[in-house]
């Protein structure tokens, strides 16, 4: 398989991920000592206190996604390395406004994956997605990785891609297909209908390996995708990656 990767957008995210916790966390401090020591000031505290949650709330969660390895990006690579060349995975494409995070361009199409990290029992139906007690979890800040509507964000980014292709003039808008993947090992999927694939990282390979066999792609078409896609500053790729990682350590393109 091939990878490109945005390692720019990737330190971007990181350091504002960082900002966010750490501002956050001194704009609770600094509301709880002036509500403390200046009781004049206690309602603006109050509403200093409140922001400075949500953005400690947002920030640590993006932080751990972004600094921590392997990212989720990287398990994607090891899931898939065994694809062949004819497969490129793209990581955090900039081509347009928006980007999906991650796109596999392949000679039946693309594939938008969306991807989580979320544990414990999911159901999803239709476009339904229920976590039992997530809701409750997400209010005080403990749930950890958000589930949200996994779906209804791999159709946006499929119509961001569609998108990106047609503004380019390039082939592929009409063959983009959606995959949902959940990588922490302990997520419980209860799946019933639902119009993408769903599946945990062990069942990702044989979900691509299962897609259309036809060729709508040709070689020059999907290169010309590729080069769209992999635009950007400190971009990576598109490199081939080892069909097996080496030794224990995972396997970095170079």
């Amino acid at each position: 398989m091939r990878l490109v990767r945005n390692n720019g957008y990737v330190k971007t995210r990181s350091r504002l991920a960082r900002l966010m916790a750490i501002g956050g966390f001194f704009l609770m401090m600094a509301a709880i000592a002036s509500g403390f020591f200046v009781p004049a000031l206690l309602i603006p505290s109050y509403v200093v206190l409140f922001i400075g949650f949500i953005s400690f709330n947002v920030g640590m969660p993006q932080t751990t996604k972004w600094g921590r390895h392997p990212r989720p990006d990287e398990i994607l690579d090891d899931t898939l390395r065994r694809l062949n060349d004819r497969y490129t995975l793209i990581h955090f494409p900039t081509a347009g406004k928006g980007n999906p995070e991650h796109v596999l361009v392949y000679p039946g199409g693309l594939v938008v994956i969306t991807t989580r990290e979320v544990q414990g029992r999911i159901t999803v139906d239709g476009n339904k997605w229920r976590k039992p007690g997530g809701r409750i979890l997400s209010f005080i800040g403990m749930a950890g990785p958000q589930l949200g509507n996994p779906t209804t964000e791999n159709e946006r980014d499929q119509d961001l891609l569609r998108s990106i292709l047609t503004g380019r003039g390039l082939p592929g808008e009409d063959a983009i297909d959606g995959i949902i993947v959940f990588l922490n090992p302990k997520a419980d999927l209860q799946v019933g209908t639902t119009d993408l694939s769903v599946v945990v990282t062990s069942e990702l390979l044989q979900s691509v390996r299962d897609l259309s066999s036809e060729t709508v792609l040709t070689s020059k078409d999907r290169d010309a995708i590729i080069a769209a896609l992999s635009e950007g500053e400190n971009v990576e790729g598109p490199v081939s990656l080892p069909s097996r990682p080496s030794g224990n350590k995972r396997a970095t393109a170079t």
